[in-house]
């Protein structure tokens, strides 16, 4: 499908769901008209492509998207979720820590720039 200069900011955008193929729900192989009849333009709080609103700052996601390895891999060993230091096992416990750092090892919470 060929995409206008609309598509981005309309609310039918498949992109806002990921999909690399289906460029729009109402119209999967084009619009039949130009400009387009169901053209919707998103109002209020526009996000990019990949991005969202979290208590009502916008938070871009990075440009390394990561793979299911890595997210499980983060889900296994991150302090976040474990409550212990993935390098020497110590508990890091708290509540509204931003780094995740091991006092007694010193690993580093790196993922947080």
């Amino acid at each position: 499908m060929a995409k206008t200069e609309e598509c981005d900011r309309c609310q039918c955008f498949s992109g806002y769901c990921g999909s690399e193929y289906l460029i729009c729900a109402v119209h999967p192989l084009e619009p039949a008209e130009i400009p387009c009849p169901d053209f919707a333009e998103v109002v209020g709080q526009w996000e990019p492509l990949g991005a969202g609103y979290y208590a009502d700052e916008l938070v871009l996601q990075p440009e390394h998207f990561l793979t299911t390895v890595e997210r499980q891999e983060i889900l296994e060993t991150h302090p976040l979720f474990t409550g212990f230091c993935p390098k020497c096992g110590t508990a890091i416990a708290g509540e509204n820590l931003v780094h995740w750092d091991c006092d007694r090892c010193g690993w580093k919470d790196d993922s947080v720039v």
